[in-house]
């Protein structure tokens, strides 16, 4: 038998043998090399879109809101001067210079001609003003009466149609029509279903329309009501499809 210093000078043996083995193992990455990490960081990211600097937008601006209501020969004629100045002039081509360092693929008149172009339709016509948010109407739900009936004609022409259809919409004359006259609707469309459902449920229908009649939101344009309803059916059905 072994005594407890060899056992342990054994142990130590196994132990030496297993970390070499799972070194042999240890891949190395690549991508973690330094000379990989400098690479990485000094490669361009591609620019898909080209914005002109800060300064040439507000000296743009300037131009086009001062020429805005020139005619097409006036407003050119200006430019031309506005361009060769001293000052203007060395923007233009600082600004040049500064797109066709960020790759851009063309050459200095392209860029010049864009400037005009982006002055001339987009700037002269550019409203600063905001425009405030229009105020949200008060929601107003149907009644769960109607809700009822619609869910009610809804699974009904599930269930009359369900063989026939193949997961689309039921056909609205099935319950009353051949199996022909079935298939042949089998793919009837929310429109179609909800012109059956006010031919069947005209007492609900006529409930619902003078009761939102009667209120506020639909009292000076009635003839919003009808959409509405017909929105909230078409919703409901999708909602028995899904």
């Amino acid at each position: 038998m072994l005594n407890q210093s060899e056992t342990k000078n054994s142990v130590m043996q196994q132990q030496q043998g297993v970390n070499d083995d799972n070194n042999a193992g240890v891949c190395v990455d690549n991508s973690t090399h330094p000379d990989t990490e400098v690479l990485n960081k000094n490669k361009k990211k591609p620019v898909f879109r080209f914005n002109l600097s800060d300064k040439m937008v507000d000296a743009l601006l300037q131009f086009s809101k001062t020429h805005q209501f020139d005619d097409r020969h006036s407003y050119a004629d200006a430019w031309n001067e506005w361009k060769n100045a001293p000052h203007i002039s060395n923007m233009l081509a600082h600004e040049i210079e500064r797109l066709q360092g960020m790759d851009y693929k063309g050459s200095a008149e392209s860029i010049e001609n864009k400037i005009f172009k982006s002055g001339r339709y987009y700037f002269r016509n550019k409203s600063f003003v905001k425009v405030p948010p229009k105020p949200r109407g008060k929601y107003v739900s149907v009644s769960k009466e109607l809700i009822c009936a619609m869910d009610e004609h809804i699974a009904r022409g599930i269930n009359n149609n369900n063989d026939n259809n193949d997961g689309q919409f039921p056909s609205p004359a099935s319950s009353a029509s051949s199996a022909s006259s079935a298939s042949s609707a089998s793919s009837a469309s929310p429109a179609d279903l909800f012109n059956d459902f006010c031919k069947k449920c005209v007492g609900v229908l006529k409930t619902e329309i003078d009761r939102l009649v009667d209120l506020e939101e639909f009292s000076e344009d009635p003839s919003l009501i009808i959409p509405k309803i017909k929105k909230t059916y078409k919703n409901r059905a999708f909602q028995f499809l899904k």
